[in-house]
């Protein structure tokens, strides 16, 4: 598909926005649009990068347009990751309570920056693939006046 002749400033009202020809079903299956939010790249067009820094979405793709600053993704990652991480602590939970591992303060403190890095990644992660899950569904935050 072509991209757009045009950049867009703001995020339109409707997606996708009337004229561009752009059907509703352009979007790609749910596991490539999952597999894009993850990588921080555009779920639609793979194109341009999610995340303007750590966490901060762009308002609208740079390439096709696509309202990623309109995804109201704001609850659901940081459950997503807490999930995912403490199956990580759960792992050392059992070694050391059902196997007697007795760790020293160097290892606890391992520990603790494996627990910090999965917890950083898992979150851009999380927030990514619910951004791609939330714009294939056509759900946006709504606007209040």
């Amino acid at each position: 598909m072509p991209a757009p002749s045009h950049r867009f400033t703001e995020a339109p009202d409707i997606w996708p926005p009337p004229g561009t020809g752009v059907p509703e079903t352009d979007m790609p299956g749910w596991g490539t649009t999952i597999g894009r939010g993850i990588r921080g790249t555009c779920p639609r067009c793979a194109k341009a990068p999610i995340f303007n820094g750590y966490l901060k979405v762009h308002t609208v793709c740079a390439s096709c347009g696509a309202p990623l600053g309109d995804m109201p993704s704001d609850d659901a990652p940081p459950y997503i990751a807490m999930l995912v991480v403490l199956h990580v602590l759960a792992f050392f939970v059992v070694m050391i309570f059902r196997y007697g591992w007795q760790p020293s303060p160097y290892e606890y403190g391992a520990m603790l920056l494996v627990l910090v890095a999965a917890c950083m990644v898992g979150l851009r992660m999380a927030k990514g693939a619910t951004i791609g899950i939330l714009l294939k569904l056509g759900l946006k935050r709504a606007v209040l006046n």
